[in-house]
């Protein structure tokens, strides 16, 4: 048997072998061993050495490998054993890798946690380390960055025990990245940073470009951060640096003979020139943007060459989707097709979320053009579908709670002395069994004695189990029953969210407007009561911050009549004023839900700008109903006016006021709902209470509005510890 899989493994690497004076070395090396740990040692090499240009030999290799591991652990001395297990996980995990780059997420999960078991098996931390770190790459890529998250920071921490600056530099890379996705730019750069510090001091090229990379796309999407200059220059210094960067990028790879790596920079680069154009063409502004789309057309073309020829499938899907994007762009609307359709069949086929988001969104835009709206429709709730995975709440949370100390070492501290006080009971109960056995051998004549009468309670014990397991049947059915039940609850109560979603105002639209602004959104459930909504109508800018009556479904029933009400009341109705609006949406709400004697409505502010007034001082007009809005001047609070009654049925029915306020520049206007002042927290579990909030505004006014929104989510988080949300939270602010 053993000669038999030499023979196989003589041949098989010969296939492979072109005139390289490196694999024609190791071919020699293999045929010259005489030890089956050497063998190994040697076909994992080759098959390393052969993993960027010919992934179909490094399967079967990594698996002859496996193969030869197993059929000599039984016979192995320790040491052998030790090097025997470390070849079989490393080529478990070399499989794993390939099955990652075809898209077969769910493989390469198998792989890497039977690679991870091996590992763990053969104490051997470094390739522990490895293994955890390659499961969150998938994790990631599968959209559950918790999941991700927490096989990082495992994974970092065995780097950091040995010093393992190569594993460091990966971890902290991946790290980044989801700061990133999550557009955390900041925390992502420094993460960046400190992978790119560990990859030049061990001289790891591949590192080096992807960290350049990385930090090249931060670059481009918020310009220079350390730059003083004002908004404008600094985006431009970003645009340079980043592009810098990128072609930095391509030269290192091209004479390291990284394709897969060149391929994903010639990518970025592509994706660049699609944004800002060529800034080096001489021209105006048009024709530096249509020569970019000529650039970045070749480098995609580059890009999906190399992607094919190394048979990454997750890389052609990316290259095929942005090129159907930039023919798309040129009116090529069948050739963009052709394009956007191999992508998003690639990414069904391996269930890839970010794929068939991107590659959905592309072909919604053709099928609209195409007036196929029936299948514009279906790509439109598939991107949804795919964002809503991507941008899943959990993950917000997991980025803020990330930095703690490793919470689960003290639960399985706290498990480890639980299964210790199980033993000893479980060792008490088996010494006690004994003691009963010798009794009941000592007492069989009593038993025969009695046998008639043990046969009788046989008998009914009988009856008793049928009648039991019956009855485990019953509650079973109804198990299944309430769960189906309340996963059909849980469905409609997703969709519903996606419908508010949808109808709650894009920030873009608020951007339009005011530049400067955040908005810090945070709904106790599933779906909220709390809302914010803007539109523009006849040259002015209407903003609402509202707190419908009650949070959950049904105060995200009511935010939705709420909104509705608004928008009728402006575009139906042509009603201008803020306070008239109010008036108007209360008679609404009145007639049409309150006929019973039910208080429902909401708490909120309506503010309206004139978007055809520049300049400074710029009046805001305004309606409060039970909420103030603050304008921070300076190191001023001004608690502005607002009237004691809700948008509702409630004791008042005056006409609400129609306020208005002068508006200096550097001014800050904060628009927020209870939620975040009556959140019980702190040592002793109290409110946090308005004045304490609106001195944390004082204090974060000065710093950018981004960063103000962070501040606001880290404050709150930390207030309330582990008590339950008890309200939605909303908090606007607004820069003048």
């Amino acid at each position: 048997m053993k000669s038999f899989l030499m023979i196989v493994f003589f041949s098989l690497a010969a296939t492979v072998f072109s005139q390289d004076p490196y694999l024609d070395s190791l071919n020699n090396q293999l045929k010259q061993a005489t030890h089956d740990s050497a063998r190994c040692h040697f076909l994992i090499n080759i098959a390393e050495y052969l993993y960027g240009s010919n992934l179909d030999t490094v399967i079967p290799m990594s698996e002859k490998v496996i193969a030869l591991a197993d059929a000599n652990l039984g016979r192995a001395s320790a040491i052998e054993k030790k090097s025997f297990l470390k070849s079989k996980a490393v080529s478990l995990n070399n499989i794993g890798a390939i099955q990652a780059d075809k898209g077969r997420l769910s493989k390469a999960i198998e792989f890497y946690e039977a690679s991870l078991e091996v590992h763990r098996e053969n104490l051997y931390k470094t390739g522990i380390s490895e293994a955890l770190n390659n499961l969150g790459i998938v994790y990631d890529n599968l959209g559950d960055a918790p999941k991700a998250l927490e096989y990082f920071h495992e994974a970092l921490k065995i780097q950091e025990e040995l010093h393992l600056k190569d594993g460091q530099a990966l971890t902290l890379n991946n790290i980044a990245y989801i700061y990133a996705s999550q557009k955390e730019y900041k925390k992502a750069l420094e993460y960046n940073n400190r992978s790119l510090k560990y990859r030049y001091e061990i001289d790891d090229k591949e590192g080096i470009t992807q960290s350049l990379n990385n930090i090249a796309n931060i670059y481009e999407t918020i310009g220079n951060p350390d730059c003083k200059n004002g908004n404008e220059l600094c985006l431009n210094e970003g645009l340079a640096l980043a592009l810098k960067n990128y072609k930095l990028c391509i030269q290192i790879q091209s004479e390291a003979g990284d394709k897969r790596g060149m391929a994903y920079s010639l990518n970025n680069i592509a994706s660049f020139y699609r944004k800002h154009g060529d800034p080096d063409f001489s021209g105006t502004a048009t024709e530096k943007k249509k020569h970019g789309q000529e650039l970045a057309m070749e480098y995609l073309s580059q890009s999906l060459q190399i992607h094919e020829e190394i048979q990454n499938n997750v890389g052609v899907a990316y290259a095929s989707n942005n090129i159907a994007q930039v023919l798309l762009n040129d009116g090529k609307t069948d050739d963009a097709m052709r394009y956007a359709k191999q992508s998003f069949d690639l990414g069904q086929k391996f269930g890839h979320p970010e794929i068939i988001y991107r590659s959905a969104s592309t072909l919604k835009k053709i099928y609209l053009l195409q007036s196929k709206f029936k299948e514009a429709f279906h790509m439109q709730e598939l991107e949804v579908q795919m964002r809503d995975s991507l941008n899943n709440l959990s993950n917000q949370k997991a980025l803020i709670t990330q930095n703690t100390k490793y919470e689960y070492e003290k639960k399985a501290a706290a498990d480890s002395v639980r299964v210790y006080e199980e033993r000893k009971v479980l060792s008490a109960q088996l010494k006690q069994e004994k003691t009963q056995r010798l009794a009941l051998y000592c007492g069989i004549i009593l038993v025969a004695i009695f046998g008639a009468f043990m046969y009788n309670r046989f008998k009914i014990t009988q009856k008793q189990n049928a009648l039991i397991s019956q009855q485990k049947e019953e509650l079973q059915v109804q198990k299944e029953l309430v769960e189906a039940h309340q996963k059909e609850t849980l469905d409609s109560i997703h969709y519903a969210k996606r419908i508010q979603t949808a109808l709650i105002t894009n920030a873009d639209v608020i951007a339009e407007s005011i530049p400067d602004n955040f908005i810090l959104f945070q709904p106790k459930d599933i779906v909220s009561g709390d809302f914010y909504w803007a539109t523009h109508y006849n040259g002015r800018f209407y903003l609402a911050v509202c707190d419908s009556t009650g949070h959950g479904v049904p105060g995200a029933f009511m935010s939705l009549l709420n909104m509705g009400f608004l928008s009728e009341a402006i575009k139906e109705k042509n009603i201008a004023e803020p306070h008239e609006i109010f008036n108007y949406v209360r008679d609404r709400l009145i007639t049409t839900i309150s006929d019973g004697g039910q208080k429902d409505g909401m708490d909120g502010i309506l503010i309206c700008i004139d978007n055809d007034h520049s300049g400074y001082p710029k009046r805001v007009t305004y309606a409060a109903a039970n909420n103030e809005p603050i304008l921070i001047r300076g190191e001023e609070i001004i608690e502005l006016p607002k009237d004691k009654m809700p948008v509702g049925k409630g004791e008042s029915t005056d006409s609400f006021i129609c306020h208005s306020v002068d508006l200096q520049k550097g001014d800050t206007l904060y628009l927020y709902t209870d939620g975040y002042a009556d959140q019980f927290g702190g040592e002793k579990g109290k409110k946090f209470k308005y004045r304490k909030l609106n001195e944390l505004l004082r204090e974060v006014q000065k710093i950018p509005m981004f960063d103000q929104r962070l501040r606001l989510e880290a404050e709150f988080a930390s207030w309330k510890g582990e008590l339950e949300q008890v309200d939605d939270v909303l908090v606007t602010g607004i820069k003048f």
